[in-house]
């Protein structure tokens, strides 16, 4: 069985970060610099996996996680069974690239897909993502719920969502490459889609969930779409909602036949809802968070509703009544699993793509690489484990370490080329081992004028630099431009164990330099390690490289 766990050893300065001696390192030699750890206790049968993915999704909204207001019963009943990663991160904190590494186990600078970037997954990097190692493992795959990882290429040489590729490779379908529209694999309108167009609650993922687990009757009539889940495979199910994503939430139809959950639940509370500590209204701000030059645009880029603390606490009421809502599937999911008698055979997975800004700094929407917008909730449940659980870990873990973590507890060989590692000894009560000292964090995103840029976060420490936001760059040039020299026109630096919310950068404090410097080499070195000497396993829409070359010309 396949460990990934180690990214580096050594400390330098006694900063909290990897050493110099481990840069030169290869990925290769550091995973054969492992700590043995101990195996799971005998198993009867391989076990399901399920992964439910929320939209946007802070840290700090849970009942597990403290929040004194939203109750959140199932989900706290998951951590309290399962790991809680308290230090969990999105490399990217965007919805493509971040739900693509959840996927490959690989950051974006190696598979190469951002949201609107033109690039497609071809066939060959998609069938080494988790859910296709899974299927060819044996099991029975299932998605529900949203897609924004554009996959593969159809004959008319069409690439990413209208390719069919990923709709075509799971066994069950009930999703659609956006926020609304649910289709099932045939694509036909049958009458359990009834809300699939109408809107964005909850409801309508139950809808696909209670149909994976308990075939509606609507689909045994002869369509050919499937009957029923085979009983005798183990199965792997991904959930993926698409609130509470802040325009989701925002623009969430509200009708009479609807819960009061969506409707009233919390409002009597309005009063007690906090906004962050360093909230700036819009009319406020007066020195920018992140320089003027830098942003290159509307500093909020149109998320409205942090605009005021009167809008921003109506959001947070509408994602509040979302995630009760999402807890509210949680239990209706625990108990099919128990009704069905595979409950003790099912690891349940709980996250969410990358965060959320609630005005930090007059700040919203995500990208943004301030812990609000990378840190994330992370639970994984593995009923196996109920004697010797670890229930909780400090260490910095990802997203991209999701995939390697589900191959390694159902026995499935782990492609060499993840970049993620195991979580596996992290959730064993008692295991010593060896773990990565940083993250790298990064936004390559070309549309909706956020700036570009690229860090790494320690336990004490966040280094973040940002680069000239070209608006006629291609994407996959981005992707090494800070490899082949480009200079950050703008950097940060916080001490994260005295100012942990980020309010002072300390980059420019001379008893700071050596410091500085440690990060900006172990940054340039962990952008080359994870960009590779191998391209990326990506289509690039050939219009935009035309454009791109058209442009160079002139």
């Amino acid at each position: 069985m396949k460990v990934n766990t180690l990214i580096y050893l050594g400390i330098t300065l006694a900063l909290g970060i990897t050493g110099c001696s481990g840069a030169n390192m290869s990925a290769n030699e550091a995973k054969n610099e492992l700590t043995p750890v101990k195996s799971f206790t005998k198993e009867t049968r391989r076990p399901n996996v399920i992964v439910i993915l929320a939209d946007d999704m802070q840290t700090g909204v849970t009942g597990y996680e403290g929040n004194p207001i939203i109750k959140t019963p199932h989900i706290d009943k998951l951590a309290a069974e399962g790991t809680v990663f308290n230090k969990s991160f999105a490399t990217s904190a965007v919805c493509t690239p971040s739900r693509t590494s959840l996927l490959t186990g690989l950051y974006e600078r190696k598979h190469g897909i951002n949201f609107n970037s033109n690039s497609s997954m071809t066939e060959e990097a998609w069938s080494q993502t988790y859910p296709m190692l899974l299927k060819d493992n044996g099991y029975f795959v299932g998605w529900i719920g949203k897609n924004h990882t554009p996959v593969g290429k159809n004959e008319a040489g069409e690439i990413g969502y209208n390719s069919g590729v990923m709709d075509k490779s799971f066994d069950y379908w009930y999703a659609s490459h956006g926020h609304l529209g649910f289709y099932p694999k045939d694509k036909k309108k049958h009458a359990i889609f009834k809300n699939a167009d109408a809107d964005t609650q909850v409801e309508i993922m139950e809808e696909g969930l209670d149909n994976f687990m308990e075939p509606n009757e609507a689909f045994k009539a002869g369509y050919s779409f499937l009957d029923s889940r085979p009983k005798d495979q183990p199965f792997a199910l991904m959930i993926n909602f698409n609130v509470p994503h802040a325009n989701s939430t925002g623009t969430m139809k509200l009708r009479d036949t609807d819960l009061d959950l969506y409707k009233t639940t919390y409002r009597d509370q309005l009063g007690d809802v906090t906004i962050p500590e360093t909230y700036v209204a819009s009319k406020d701000i007066k020195t920018p968070k992140i320089p003027a030059n830098v942003y290159n645009g509307e500093y909020i880029n149109g998320y409205s509703y942090v605009k005021t603390p009167r809008t921003l606490k109506e959001r947070i009421i509408r994602e509040m009544q979302t995630i009760s809502g999402i807890d509210k599937l949680v239990g209706k999911l625990v108990d099919h699993l128990e009704e069905q008698g595979v409950a003790d055979d099912t690891i349940i997975v709980f996250t969410s793509d990358h965060g959320l800004m609630h005005g930090e700094f007059g700040l919203g929407g995500k990208v943004h690489l301030y812990d609000p917008s990378v840190r994330v909730p992370l639970v994984v449940y593995d009923p196996r484990l109920k004697k010797q659980k670890a229930d909780k870990s400090d260490e910095l873990v990802a997203l991209l370490d999701l995939a390697p973590t589900l191959l390694d507890l159902t026995d499935t060989p782990i492609p060499e080329a993840m970049q993620g590692h195991s979580l596996k000894p992290l959730m064993e009560e008692g295991s010593d081992v060896e773990w990565r000292q940083e993250i790298f964090l990064e936004n390559m995103m070309t549309v909706q004028n956020y700036p570009r840029m690229e860090g790494v976060r320690t336990h004490k420490w966040k280094y973040v630099r940002y680069f000239d936001k070209k608006k006629d760059q291609l994407y996959a040039d981005m992707s090494v431009a800070s490899i082949n020299g480009e200079q950050p026109i703008y950097e940060e630096l916080f001490d994260l164990e005295n100012d942990p919310q980020e309010i002072n950068n300390v980059i420019a404090e001379p008893s700071n330099a050596a410091i500085a410097d440690s990060l900006r080499n172990k940054n340039a070195s962990l952008v080359k390690e994870y960009r590779g000497d191998k391209p990326f396993q990506t289509y690039i829409a050939k219009r935009k490289a035309k454009k791109n070359k058209k442009n160079k010309q002139h």
